[in-house]
């Protein structure tokens, strides 16, 4: 169960086979390559990021077994 701390809450802003890419920037303030960022309780692994958006590879096992 995911116990951390809540930042802000992001949107989709597209989904291109496996990439995922959300709208979000409070998250990114401290971001790195291959940063884990939990999202509907799913821990996400950062590919990718901009000013506002990040990316992640979800594979369709995720999307399966979550809430994404």
């Amino acid at each position: 169960m995911f116990t951390g701390i809540v930042e802000e809450l992001g949107t989709v802003a597209s989904l291109d086979g496996p990439r995922l890419r959300l709208s979000a920037s409070t998250v990114l303030a401290d971001v790195t390559m291959g940063a884990s960022i939990a999202v509907n309780g799913c821990c996400l692994t950062v590919v990718a990021w901009g000013e506002d958006w990040w990316e992640a590879d979800v594979s369709d096992e995720t999307f399966r077994r979550t809430s994404l």
